[in-house]
């Protein structure tokens, strides 16, 4: 159970507002009035609570559990334990997600502004906004509806937010605008600086960064990540994209609809990434080339040419994925043969 000390539980809810809620199908003699009162996971469910099972690594929990509801796939409907009710769907664990988050939604603006909060005359700010303490909102700011800043948080001039976004605590944004329902993890830094100079024997000369960060709706970006400003062009993180904790991305690099971006990775200046890119962790991405819609590349590997569209890259360089793991079994062959001639 989720402690109250710190998430606040907005149930119970009838098992078919659930259903409707999270485009789930209440499976045979299911109780449409059923009351349920909070989620949890399989092994500690009680008959008040609702459940999920989509690895069937799980299938021996599921059997034993004693959850008053489970979110199902249809097809492992016969080893449900008697006495727990059904909900079927084609993804099991995207209708969890819905249903959780509707008994612990997201943070909303309460209208709370923080007497040492500091906001520029100039600025204006929507209805139900919550500032907290020590925050500087600067000149010509536009915060929409909703919308939470968090405690030491330092929103440059002229920045633009967006409706129902999150700030967390110790983000600072600059030379940005945001669209709706973007959540920014604490010490999230947009639109510092790119890294962009002429190198010199003597003093390397800088290149003012003149271009700005748009992000559009819906994105997350974990904590501790950078999004530097576009050197003239803008840096573009485009709607529905996540991204983890510890990312980099560099000036006038675009990032497409519904990429996600796993932890420790960093993507270079000037490099496109299509819709719905997937980078696993620890990916580096060198400069000025363009992974296409629907590619993804597996954890730790090194990007420097162009991947095609749809294609998995691993390895470093990356390569083809079956091209890669071709070779390394290869390699290991030959060190083998390698140590039987000696």
């Amino acid at each position: 159970m989720a402690d109250s000390d710190f998430f606040t539980n907005k149930g119970p809810f009838r098992l078919a507002e659930l259903a409707e809620i999270s485009g789930a199908s209440l499976y045979q003699d299911a109780d449409p009035d059923q009351l349920i009162r909070d989620v949890l996971p399989l092994s500690t469910a009680d008959e008040n609570s609702l459940s999920f099972f989509s690895n069937p690594k799980y299938l021996p929990e599921f059997k034993k559990t004693k959850a008053g509801v489970c979110v199902i796939d249809e097809t492992y409907a016969e080893h449900a334990p008697d006495g727990v009710s059904l909900l079927t769907s084609l993804d099991p664990y995207k209708s969890y997600a819905k249903i959780s988050a509707c008994f612990y939604p997201p943070e909303t603006g309460s209208g709370t502004v923080h007497k040492k909060s500091d906001i520029a005359e100039t600025a204006r700010v929507g209805s139900n906004v919550s500032i907290g303490a020590f925050a500087v909102i600067s000149d010509g700011v536009e915060i929409g509806d909703n919308t939470v800043i968090g405690p030491n948080c330092f929103v440059g001039p002229n920045v633009k937010i967006g409706a129902g976004c999150i700030l967390n605590s110790n983000v600072s944004v600059r030379y940005c605008h945001m669209g709706d329902n973007v959540t920014l993890y604490a010490g999230v830094r947009i639109g510092e600086d790119g890294f962009g100079f002429a190198p010199d024997p003597v003093k390397h000369v800088k290149i003012p960064q003149l271009g700005r960060v748009i992000i559009g709706s819906n994105v997350e970006i974990g904590a501790n990540s950078t999004v530097d400003r576009g050197a003239g062009p803008d840096t573009i993180i485009s709607d529905n994209c996540w991204i983890d904790n510890l990312v980099q991305i560099g000036h006038n690099a675009r990032i497409g609809r519904g990429c996600i971006i796993v932890s420790q990775t960093g993507v270079s200046g000037s490099s496109v990434l299509e819709d719905f890119v997937v980078l696993g962790g620890k990916v580096g991405v060198t400069g000025h080339l363009t992974i296409g819609t629907g590619a993804q590349v597996t954890a730790m590997s090194g990007v420097t040419s162009d991947i095609p569209a749809g294609e998995i890259y691993a390895g470093f360089p990356a390569r083809p994925r079956r091209e890669f793991f071709k070779s390394v079994a290869t390699l290991r062959k030959l060190m083998r043969s390698k140590g039987n001639s000696k």
